[in-house]
């Protein structure tokens, strides 16, 4: 996080376009990587990236459009994206009810990002990738 800002201090991130934008204070609760099938077809990347917030902690402004679907573990997750250019800013996930995860590659400052407390899904991470997380699962511990 910038060393000019404190954790109350209001941060920001966006979609692609822009027409959907948010704000956020405080500390996540926690933060993520995941490389389940889920995420990676979700974001389409290797893997997903995610700060947890509670939901008093996040504002959203804009026309956010949202899908719900079901896990290959049976879990119910609702994604919500810009209803302009897709980009997918927050979901909720059954596993983890009460809680926002937004989407860190939406962050309007990447320095703001805390770094990755928990890898999820390395049973699914590609050989050649490595990141130094502390706490890996093969699967999802929770």
């Amino acid at each position: 996080m910038s060393s000019q800002q404190t954790n109350d201090s209001p941060r920001t991130g966006r979609c692609l376009c822009g027409d959907v934008y948010y704000v956020f204070t405080g500390a996540p609760l926690r933060s993520t990587v995941c490389h389940c099938t889920t995420c990676r077809r979700r974001t389409g990347s290797l893997f997903s990236a995610h700060l947890w917030f509670e939901p008093a902690q996040v504002a959203f402004n804009g026309d956010l459009s949202s899908y719900d679907f079901i896990t290959d573990g049976g879990r119910n997750v609702s994604t919500h994206f810009c209803g302009r250019c897709g980009t997918t800013l927050w979901f909720e996930a059954e596993v983890t009810p009460g809680l926002k995860a937004l989407c860190a590659g939406t962050l309007d400052n990447p320095n703001e990002w805390t770094r990755p407390g928990r890898e999820l899904f390395c049973m699914n991470k590609p050989d050649f990738l490595e990141l130094d997380i502390a706490e890996s699962h093969d699967t999802q511990p929770f």
